[in-house]
């Protein structure tokens, strides 16, 4: 850690050289010049895994800057996060933690994470699982998020939900209506709700809660105060859970 901060102090203090005293009354000579840019190459020659370290220490800032971020818009849009009436509740509606997911039904990391989620629910008995229908990865998704939505009009949103998750291979029409098939929903009510404006509508709604907070990928949680991105798994869900239940008490 030394040797690195060392030299990037001598690549950063090269620049500053340059930038900064170039207007300096008595800027340097050109021999004064050739000497700080020979001395900037021999360290990125000798310690070339210097420029790696340094793009590791940016970007490890970048994402802390963008957690802070995620946190504080978080914390302004709570209720609207947890509390909107549009959303499907799992769980236990009455539960005293909430788990908000925003999810897409195309993504391997929700699927992946789907089981632990809900064995961790089930298991723990007072949790509230809003879900959050977050068609990211293209017009299949976009798809599958209104079929779900159209199912949730006629009380069968966990089941739509349950299947999609289980479902591998493509999210087209025919699968779509397969599943809906299997459900026993009524398939002309459910195709003409495929095209509901106010479920279109709820998924630009829940688009840009997703950009507001910073949701950049699926799956992102939010338990308590905090958003946690990625598929979790059960220890750190549980870990989540416990302390947003502290803070409760």
């Amino acid at each position: 850690m030394i040797r690195f901060r060392w030299a990037v102090g001598a690549i950063l203090l090269g620049g500053f050289l340059f930038t900064g005293m170039a207007g300096a009354a008595e800027p340097f000579t050109s021999a004064q010049q050739d000497a700080v840019k020979s001395l900037v190459r021999e360290v990125l020659r000798d310690n070339p895994e210097l420029v790696y370290e340094a793009l590791q220490a940016l970007e490890a800032k970048q994402q802390a800057e963008q957690a802070e971020r995620s946190q504080k818009m978080v914390a302004a849009s709570r209720a609207a996060l947890e509390r909107d009436p549009a959303d499907p509740v799992l769980g236990n509606p009455q539960g005293d933690v909430t788990i908000v997911e925003f999810f897409d039904y195309r993504c391997f990391y929700c699927k992946q994470v789907t089981e632990t989620l809900f064995n961790v629910i089930k298991a723990d008995g007072k949790i509230r699982l809003v879900l959050k229908e977050y068609p990211i990865l293209g017009p299949q998704s976009v798809q599958a998020a209104l079929a779900a939505l159209a199912a949730q009009r006629q009380g069968k949103y966990a089941e739509m939900h349950a299947a999609l998750m289980a479902h591998r291979g493509a999210l087209d029409d025919k699968a779509l209506e397969k599943i809906a098939g299997e459900l026993k929903l009524d398939l002309a009510r459910w195709k003409a709700d495929l095209d509901a404006p106010e479920l279109k509508k709820r998924l630009q709604t829940v688009l840009l809660q997703g950009r507001e907070i910073g949701a950049s990928g699926t799956p992102a949680f939010i338990i308590g105060d905090r958003m946690i991105p990625g598929a979790l798994d059960a220890e750190t869900l549980k870990a989540a859970i416990a302390a947003a239940r502290a803070k409760k008490s």
